[in-house]
């Protein structure tokens, strides 16, 4: 069977509702590179078009589908896409009738009965889509019928196909400054679904964690490094360090490599011998979930850690020579102008090499979405819940135009501090590293004076 795979169309400018258009930040959809290996490895045909990368609109995926001629479209469906991937279902159905449209992805998994009621698609599928498209190929029929289905997790991630990333131009995605070192070209990778902890915000919460084995993980790094010669990898996991013993016997393999990598974790579950192991194996950073410097706040979003016990971990962090990137969070539920001005001077003090401060955002399937009127007030306009927009106003807000205020200070004090400033001047010693510079000081001006 032909099957195309979606990406839908969106613009760095809608993604970050900011203006940071040609500085970067477009990234390879894993989970259809996923998808189609999975389709691949029983002899289906696949195209994926990413459509935010090589810009394209409904013209294009009208011409894709007349050319390729696909049995079976899937899309990726995000809750900012959400008006967008109903235009998208609305093309193929009209155009082409007997094509079978198909709903995957976070909006889906959670809004599949809107789904239902809203969009012509014929399938929606909760869940891990790569877990079941191959039943669905063999079955078009009876899951039309179905309509909705859960198809679960996918529980033994070994027994994936590695990422069909040679169905996409990798030459054309590059990394936003803060998320590599030494190559913009850095390739992404996950080694683990899931996450089983508990904040109110997070769509991925409370999940079920799964992780691949070292040697599966290693199998695919070698590959990339034969066939695309990498340098860098950026590991989206979650949390890779939850495991301990797995993540030490990681780093031990990975120093025989020679790349240099980062990754995502929570600063309870980090130790110094660890650290030194990360250090030791290429790891060059840290991106952590900090969120606020209020107490009342990070209990109020059962991050389940004190303000103490991440400053002391942040020392730990220092003291291995891992740069870190300290995610902040303003809107949080509770919160006032006053409380924001705690996490922002949190930022300060803690002194992270990067500070991303992004704005609350309670996605469907959250627990904040599910009593968000306890806390503030919330606009369910899908194409703003990006992290970037003041979708909900906490109660102890005038209005959205005091948050996005709050939200310029953050980035104007963080950033334009002498001693910030100084400091990144200091570590240049290349062009490459004064372009990159630059880059983030576009994206920093982009943040504090746009919308």
């Amino acid at each position: 069977m032909r099957v195309l795979l979606i990406f839908p169309p969106q613009t760095l400018t809608e993604r970050y509702a900011h203006n940071v258009e040609g500085i970067g930040g477009f990234l390879p959809p894993l989970g259809l590179c996923y998808m189609a290996a999975v389709l691949e490895r029983e002899g289906h045909e696949v195209h994926i078009m990413d459509c935010p990368v090589n810009n394209h609109g409904a013209g294009d995926i009208t011409t894709e589908i007349m050319n390729f001629q696909p049995e079976l479209v899937g899309i990726a469906a995000l809750t900012s896409l959400a008006d967008v991937t109903k235009e998208l279902c609305d093309l193929i159905k009209n155009q082409f009738p007997n094509v079978v449209v198909l709903l995957g992805g976070p909006h889906a998994t959670i809004m599949a009965k809107e789904l239902a009621q809203t969009t012509r698609a014929d399938i929606i599928v909760q869940e891990e889509a790569d877990n079941i498209i191959i039943d669905i190929v063999n079955n078009l029929d009876k899951y039309k019928q179905l309509r909705v289905v859960n198809a679960g997790k996918v529980k033994d991630l070994d027994s994936l196909p590695l990422p069909a990333r040679h169905l996409l131009d990798m030459s054309k995605y590059s990394s936003l400054p803060n998320t590599y070192k030494k190559d913009p070209g850095t390739f992404q990778m996950v080694t683990s679904r899931g996450c089983p902890f508990t904040c109110t915000f997070c769509f991925d919460a409370m999940g079920l964690f799964r992780q691949r084995s070292v040697a599966n993980v290693m199998t695919e790094i070698r590959q990339l490094k034969e066939t695309y010669k990498i340098k860098e990898i950026a590991f989206w996991d979650d949390i890779l360090t939850i495991n301990k013993k797995w993540t030490h016997e990681f780093c031990k393999e990975m120093e025989k490599e020679g790349i240099i990598w980062s990754c995502y974790t929570r600063l309870d579950l980090i130790d110094e011998p660890l650290l030194h192991a990360m250090k030791k194996a290429g790891c060059w950073n840290i991106f952590f979930g900090i969120e606020s410097g209020a107490q009342e706040l990070l209990d109020n979003i059962t991050k389940k850690m004190t303000v103490e016990q991440m400053k002391a971990a942040v020392k730990l962090v220092k003291k291995s020579g891992i740069e870190i990137r300290g995610s902040f969070m303003v809107g949080l539920p509770g919160e006032t102008p006053e409380l924001a001005r705690k996490t922002i001077q949190l930022a300060i003090e803690m002194d992270p090499d990067y500070a991303q401060f992004s704005i609350t955002t309670p996605y469907p399937g959250t627990q904040l979405w599910d009593n968000y009127e306890k806390w503030g007030t919330l606009d369910k306009n899908f194409k703003d819940y990006h992290g970037w927009s003041p979708v909900f106003v906490p109660h102890g807000y005038k209005n959205r135009e005091e948050l996005l205020e709050i939200h310029r200070e953050a980035f104007r004090r963080f950033y334009m501090r002498p001693k910030y400033i100084l400091r990144r001047v200091s570590k240049i010693r290349s062009f490459s590293e004064l372009k990159k510079n630059m880059t983030g000081l576009k994206v920093v001006k982009g943040m504090v004076l746009s919308q």
